[in-house]
């Protein structure tokens, strides 16, 4: 019996408390959520249901037997965001309380799972982790990507089963619910192959460089085709920082008396990257126009229900509002903030209180729950008080990333410091534009707390 009782003891370490595995499978259920096929979608839905409840478990298990695995850095502010989101979501019981609720504990285990990874999980297994995850997005969005196009060359644009598949609105939908989704995936699996192909992690695990090339070409593509400018100042973010830091990475070279010449010269390089890259996007745009729009389609093929979509199709807005209505939506926001300034109106009231407060509802609220901008939805969501914890935060992260950064410079992990750096920074800027980080349930919200934890890994220094 004693026998029996330590097996199942370390089965239940094994799996049931593994957080590894919950954070790799809580990932791919979010991933698997953007697929426009609504038996994927539903299954995700379920395996999303069955990760939630799992890290229930995992929290109060550890709560009351371990608490020393949730002692992350700064761990009194996250607490007491934590409390400023629930007391708001209490204040707001009657609109969809169980939503604010579900959402408060998503943050939670935002904070306190995955951001400090360091304090649950040991490096070598963190390191297998994450190599597993940057495989899974880059060959996931890959695909998906593969498919998208394929359907787009066969039919352009179909409606199937409640959804767009592949160009609409001039934009490209893939198999994907939304393109920007798609087009921060694809910016993503830029980063994750730019990740794999470093010293650190090719020493560990094996990630073919022909392939990953072959894979960023590819993916660069796709993002310019979703025309997702959000996900497009992402990429063009992060290879800014690369590039400066490739340029300042020695000490020297920030004493020496032509620093402020180097200056000029990275300044000049990052104008030409983007205004390159936006020409890119444009001749890409462009050529996929002409090679869709001359394919010859078999549109009596019945086999599968679905609505195919005739004339010429487009990539590219064009002349589009570059705002996309966020300005509008921010005005918007702004009114709403000041109903309750101090505690919020809850995450998912933004709609709710839209409807009541502002003629006509929220833009866009038909097709999102958001404000487009993770720090207004934030201010408006939680007020001041919750804002100003996060912001706290923030900051003291940031703090701790500059640090380790710095004094990593020269050792042989710094490259891929620097581009972990490089990649939290740019999210960070990524989410003025779009709602992610926090508050949400979706791949773009926890991911960002994914390479802020496996960085603080690299990190001794507690600020």
């Amino acid at each position: 019996m004693p026998l029996l009782e330590k097996n199942y003891m370390i089965s239940k370490d094994k799996v049931l408390y593994n957080l590894s595995l919950f954070r790799i499978l809580y990932i791919i259920s979010l991933m698997l959520e953007i697929v426009a096929y609504p038996p994927i979608e539903l299954a995700a839905g379920c395996l999303n249901g069955v990760t939630f409840a799992w890290g229930i478990v995992i929290c109060f298990h550890f709560l009351f037997h371990d608490p020393q695995k949730f002692n992350i850095n700064h761990k009194k502010i996250a607490i007491s965001f934590i409390l400023v989101c629930l007391l708001t979501s209490f204040i707001n019981f009657s609109a969809n309380i169980l939503m604010n609720l579900i959402s408060v504990f998503n943050n939670f285990m935002y904070l306190f799972l995955f951001l400090g990874m360091k304090k649950n999980t040991s490096k070598e297994d963190i390191d297998k982790e994450m190599n597993f995850i940057l495989k899974f997005i880059v060959f996931f969005s890959s695909l998906i990507s593969l498919i998208g196009i394929y359907i787009s060359f066969r039919y352009k644009h179909i409606y199937f089963m409640g959804h767009n598949i592949g160009i609409f609105e001039n934009r490209f939908f893939g198999v994907s619910t939304n393109p920007n989704q798609l087009g921060f995936l694809s910016a993503i699996s830029i980063f994750a192959c730019d990740l794999l192909n470093d010293k650190y992690m090719k020493n560990k695990f094996k990630f073919n460089l022909f392939l990953s090339i072959i894979l960023i070409l590819f993916n660069t593509c796709i993002l310019f085709l979703t025309d997702s400018n959000a996900s497009f100042v992402f990429v063009t973010i992060y290879l800014a920082i690369r590039i400066f830091y490739e340029n300042f990475s020695k000490y020297e070279k920030i004493k020496d008396i032509n620093f402020i010449r180097e200056l000029i010269y990275v300044v000049a390089s990052m104008m030409l990257i983007v205004s390159g890259s936006f020409l890119t996007r444009i001749s890409c745009q462009r050529f996929m126009n002409r090679v869709i729009n001359h394919q010859k389609y078999n549109i009596s093929d019945h086999s599968i229900k679905i609505e195919i979509k005739e004339g010429e199709s487009h990539f590219g807005r064009g002349g589009h509002e570059l705002s996309s209505g966020r300005i509008s939506l921010f005005k918007q926001g702004m009114q709403l903030a000041k109903i309750r300034p101090l505690l919020g109106l809850g995450r998912e009231n933004l709609s709710y209180y839209g409807e009541i407060y502002i003629k006509g509802g929220l833009l866009f609220s038909y097709k999102h729950f958001d404000l487009h901008n993770l720090y207004l939805t934030l201010l408006v969501s939680y007020g001041m008080i919750g804002f100003s914890l996060f912001i706290c935060l923030i900051i003291l992260i940031l703090c701790n990333l500059f640090y380790t950064s710095y004094i990593n410079i020269n050792n042989n992990n710094g490259k891929f410091i620097s581009k972990l750096f490089a990649i939290i920074i740019s999210y960070l800027s990524y989410v003025n534009f779009e709602v992610g980080g926090m508050s949400g349930i979706a791949i773009s919200d926890v991911l960002l707390w994914v390479f802020i934890g496996y960085f603080m890994t690299f990190s001794d220094q507690i600020i």
